[in-house]
């Protein structure tokens, strides 16, 4: 397939331009979608980021050379796009790693194209504030459910769970220092790169109380398993936390799963 690109060079400090003389000084956020035929799903995800109050925001879209309506909805919005890209490519994290490669913001958040913002001031009140940490991260409401997903994490819980994706806000620093994801993990790289992250002491993990996203429940992660990252996992968490940490992570998660035994057995 023919690679089309598409850059806008104006206004590079914000998506478009400042509307008050505050936002110079607020941090920019690069928002990166990664998209394969996506028509359905892909327009209420531009919207929600086109439609925050926070004004220094970059849109990129990563698109793997889709044959549906996936780029005319692009086309449609690529004056408020800051960087597109359709071609081959090998996945949704290598995907990612292009975007992360044009990405000029301060912190990176990758949101799925059949996900959406939670509401249009979200980013306004999570950046209005300074945080002494490389990773933010929040909550999400999961699907239809009305379930909220998944409170503050420590190392131990990050052994049974991973974060979700579209709670998380990456400080640029920590792609720098641990590089981009690995996407040998095809389904949750970025739960290998979560446990490489909070290993590091200065990425300082804080944990806001807020919903970020609605989560689709349909998407690549929630419905496949990553294969390798399973077979893989407790030698990953031993590299980054050690042999101590990983015994009391998987005492907690026998221990957790026996109490819940116990409990349906009531």
């Amino acid at each position: 397939m023919e690679k089309i690109k598409k850059k806008i060079e104006s206004g590079r400090g914000s998506r478009s331009h400042a509307k008050d003389s505050n936002a110079s000084s607020l941090p920019i956020i690069s928002i990166i979608t990664a998209t394969y035929n996506a028509e359905k799903d892909l327009e209420q995800c531009i919207i929600s980021v086109l439609g925050q109050s926070y004004e220094n925001v970059e849109l990129i879209i990563i698109d793997g050379g889709s044959s549906d309506a996936t780029l005319d909805i692009i086309k449609k919005y690529e004056a408020q796009i800051d960087y597109w890209v359709s071609e081959t490519d090998q996945g949704i994290y290598d995907a990612f790693n292009k975007g992360i490669d044009v990405a000029r913001g301060e912190w990176l958040y990758f949101l799925g194209a059949d996900d959406n913002l939670a509401n249009e001031s979200v980013l306004q009140h999570i950046f209005s504030n300074s945080y002494d940490s490389k990773l933010l991260y929040g909550n999400v409401r999961w699907g239809r459910s009305g379930i909220i997903y998944d409170g503050k994490f420590t190392r131990l819980k990050l052994f049974r769970f991973n974060i979700c994706q579209q709670a998380i806000f990456y400080h640029r620093d920590l792609f720098n220092t641990l590089g981009k994801f690995d996407p040998r993990y095809l389904v949750e790289a970025d739960w290998v790169f979560n446990m490489k992250a909070f290993a590091v002491n200065n990425t300082r993990p804080f944990y806001l109380n807020t919903i970020v996203a609605d989560y689709c429940i349909d998407g690549m992660s929630s419905v496949n398993e990553d294969e390798k990252l399973y077979r893989e996992r407790e030698m990953i968490y031993q590299d980054c936390f050690g042999s101590f940490t990983l015994f009391w992570a998987k005492l907690s998660h026998f221990l957790g799963t026996r109490i819940l035994s116990v409990d349906r057995n009531k």
